[in-house]
């Protein structure tokens, strides 16, 4: 078996890695279960309630908005971590291909079309 055959073997269990790889990044993230909100929204008063029950409605109104922007910024936050975590690990996988396996300066692009 030639060095080119040896290397384009190796290439093709790299990529069949990385996408077994993603897959089980994506079956990991559909599987994770994000803390639900604890924001609990307003109950509207009756329509002939006083001024004093309607701005209390209104206070709870900005307070339960509030409370959801918080929460979207958290699991906002959580997704950029957890690409960049995703962005790094293969990163990592791409530089241990390219210094120990000897693959060429474009792995894995392009691929080999036939």
């Amino acid at each position: 078996m030639s060095i080119h055959t040896r290397l384009v073997e190796i290439m093709k269990r790299i990529g069949v890695f990385l996408i077994g790889l993603t897959c089980c990044f994506v079956c990991s993230v559909s599987a994770h279960q994000p803390r639900q909100f604890d924001c609990a929204a307003p109950t509207r008063p009756a329509d002939d309630q006083n001024d004093e029950s309607w701005q209390k409605f209104l206070d709870e109104i900005d307070f339960f908005q509030a409370c959801i922007n918080a929460t979207v910024e958290r699991h906002q936050a959580a997704s950029r971590e957890h690409q960049e975590a995703a962005r790094s690990t293969v990163d990592a996988w791409n530089r241990f291909v390219q210094q120990s396996l000897n693959a060429p300066e474009d792995f894995p692009w392009p691929p080999e079309t036939n």
